[in-house]
């Protein structure tokens, strides 16, 4: 199984935030501290959708009741006011403080949002929208101006290195810290931990299968200068 499925967080604490300021953010939200609907912007795999899926069962509990439709699905509908009335009554009669919606990759969106930005005003007591967007630009002004924008910037791989090494160990493969970040640096440059991880499975299947490790120059090495290769074998 790909690491990035096998250890997906299963909780706000397991994410890799872009820096602490964000991580208390979120955290503020989690624990009611910060109350209304945000918008989490960024490029691509920087664990905006985590966040946002992860969110409302940080705030609701296990039975939090989420909106399971598609934006487009949802935003068609003709009295969208009355229905998300309704399900925010419906999570009052379930004991749930708000009802949550959640729309990923929302720049896409293509209908006329002024429903949504009356319905988000008219309950915004029980409703709390979460957004997630590549392009915040595109999203319409008026839905921006109701939300809390938070960025989600690139991830260094040093920010990686240590939910990385703790996959890595999990999996019994122990490399030293400046080695295995050697490897993420070299698509840093990218920046998406889908290819952080993809990188983590690459040297899995490497020590699986009693292959030996990319070469690691010896700079990354200060105390080892004449060191090349490290193989998780030897370890």
């Amino acid at each position: 199984m790909r690491t990035a499925i096998k250890y997906a967080p299963l909780n706000l604490e397991e994410v890799i935030y872009p820096s602490l300021a964000v991580k208390k953010r979120i955290a503020a939200y989690a624990q009611g501290q910060l109350e209304g609907h945000i918008l989490l912007w960024g490029p691509n795999g920087t664990g905006k959708t985590t966040v946002a899926n992860l969110l409302p069962y940080a705030i609701g509990g296990e039975d939090a009741l989420v909106e399971d439709k598609e934006f487009d699905e949802l935003l068609s509908n003709k009295d969208l006011k009355q229905y998300l009335l309704n399900a925010c009554s419906m999570s009052g009669l379930y004991g749930q403080g708000k009802f949550f919606i959640v729309f990923n990759e929302f720049d896409n969106a293509k209908v006329n949002l002024s429903k949504l930005w009356t319905a988000m005003d008219r309950c915004a007591e029980q409703l709390m929208v979460i957004i997630t967007t590549n392009l915040p630009m595109n999203v319409h002004q008026s839905v921006r101006s109701r939300c809390d924008l938070i960025d989600f910037s690139k991830l260094s791989a040093r920010q990686v290195l240590p939910r990385a090494q703790q996959i890595l160990q999990a999996e019994e493969v122990n490399l030293p810290d400046a080695q295995v970040l050697y490897y993420l640096t070299q698509i840093e440059h990218q920046a998406d931990l889908r290819k952080y991880f993809m990188k983590l499975d690459e040297i899995l299947f490497l020590s699986s299968s009693g292959q030996p490790l990319p070469p690691v120059a010896s700079a990354a090495f200060s105390t080892k200068p004449s060191f090349t290769v490290i193989s998780a074998s030897s370890i």
